[in-house]
């Protein structure tokens, strides 16, 4: 009878084990199809990852990923608005994360202060001044009422 009982117990934390590590977010799902070199199936799961993020910095690689799509498929308008809202999120975590410093918070402070600016000014001139500053509005409102929506949700 004990020798049942420990084969149904480890049976079970088996059953435990697999289901955590066989568990794959939006995000996964995204990044594997965007490797695999199909934007268009990435899209949906980028789409729910910004959505509900796991964390801050998900969001901020789900629109990193879909402004490589965009520039890869000759869209600058939509790469360069994704790639200003990958930085405004990432500036945003870099400027608020105090937990600790470590590696990750200096490579996100590379992509905040020195790689998405550059690809930004490079993609410019692409997209146009007007269209430049309507993009910039068009995210900062957007993500301002998305966090604002998301701290109201969690006073309550």
């Amino acid at each position: 009878m004990k020798k049942m009982l420990m084969v149904a117990v480890l049976m079970g934390v088996a059953a435990a084990l697999a289901a955590c590590g066989g568990q794959r977010t939006a995000l996964d799902e995204g990044v594997a199809l965007y490797k695999q070199g199909d934007c268009a199936g990435a899209q949906s799961y980028f789409d729910q990852t910004i959505a509900r993020p796991n964390e801050t910095m998900d969001i901020a690689y789900a629109y990193f990923l879909k402004a490589k799509c965009a520039e890869k498929a000759g869209d600058a308008a939509t790469a360069y608005e994704n790639y200003y809202a990958a930085k405004v999120v990432v500036c945003y975590d870099v400027a608020t994360n105090t937990e600790h410093e470590n590696l990750n918070t200096y490579a996100r402070s590379e992509y905040c202060e020195r790689i998405l600016p550059d690809t930004l000014n490079t993609l410019a001139p692409d997209v146009g001044a007007a269209k430049v500053e309507a993009i910039t509005a068009k995210v900062n409102a957007e993500l301002n009422a998305r966090y604002m929506q998301q701290f109201a949700t969690q006073a309550k």
